[in-house]
């Protein structure tokens, strides 16, 4: 009897005492490689300094945090949502909510990322290779022109007719940088590309792809070049010819009668202008 009481309290005491252990994060977000980014800016563009990511049940979500260079508070950064098959890190009760482009939702995310700032949407109708997105600019702090970005990406045309497509990405940027144009802010969002995927076939989020436009590569089609948007990397369209200096016209002794009257003093309007010949 008295050893089982002796046992009892060792088993109490033990149940008590710390063992040393460092304590457990109650999160379930950790930091990754910028390898592991689920979205790139293009080569040249903001540089990545960090990545803290985050699974639910339904949805990876990840915070691609970009260099910052303004006097506005805050961090540059992607916020992109993937929704599909997770492997298993949560509970199935740790459910992402997917929140739906409504005026009220994006009023309320743009306050988030950027309070106090007066975000005015754009009325223009803007696309990249993933399909349309919207955008809202403000002026920050100092010479601070900020930017924040919204888009869904959905498939319209089924790829997996009998099983459905399944998969949707949620892609969110705030940019702020001193000096900068829209065309400059515009151009990540325009040049972003998406690094990730859910294995399984029916995780399609993009659709099916469209098909070649008649005109590539047919001889005498239309050529389009780029719009400034894109910046100085971009292709542009070639000078216009230089247009010829008109000479003076020689002036000769008249005639007399009809022929005196018929010699222009000036080129005609509407007549192209041939350049006298050099000494």
């Amino acid at each position: 009897m008295r050893r089982g009481v002796v046992a009892l309290g060792c088993l109490l005491l033990a149940g008590g005492c710390t063992t040393g252990r460092p304590p457990i994060v109650a999160t379930l977000a950790i930091e990754v490689p910028p390898v592991e980014a689920l979205v790139l800016p293009e080569p040249g563009g903001p540089r990545i300094i960090g990545v803290i990511e985050a699974r639910y049940a339904n949805a990876l979500q990840q915070e691609v945090m970009l260099a910052t260079e303004a006097a506005t508070p805050g961090q540059n950064a992607f916020s992109v949502v993937f929704f599909g098959p997770v492997e298993g890190r949560t509970g199935p009760e740790n459910i992402k909510s997917d929140t739906f482009l409504t005026d009220y939702a994006l009023a309320e995310e743009m306050e988030q990322a950027l309070p106090g700032i007066d975000l005015r949407p754009s009325t223009y109708f803007v696309q990249n290779r993933y399909g349309p997105f919207g955008y809202a600019l403000g002026h920050g702090a100092g010479h601070d022109l900020c930017l924040y970005a919204w888009q869904r990406i959905q498939g319209q045309a089924r790829v997996n007719v009998l099983a459905g497509d399944r998969g949707v990405l949620s892609v969110r940027l705030r940019f702020c940088q001193s000096g900068a144009t829209e065309a400059s802010l515009l151009r990540i969002m325009y040049r972003y590309t998406i690094n990730g995927y859910f294995l399984p076939r029916s995780w399609q989020p993009y659709g099916r792809p469209l098909p070649v436009a008649p005109e590539l590569g047919r001889i005498g089609g239309p050529v389009v070049y780029p719009a400034p948007v894109f910046g100085a990397a971009g292709a542009t369209a070639p000078p216009p010819a230089p247009t010829p200096i008109a000479q003076p016209a020689a002036r000769t002794a008249p005639t007399g009668g009809e022929n005196a009257a018929s010699v222009p003093s000036a080129p005609l309007e509407g007549y192209p202008v041939v350049p006298a010949p050099q000494p």
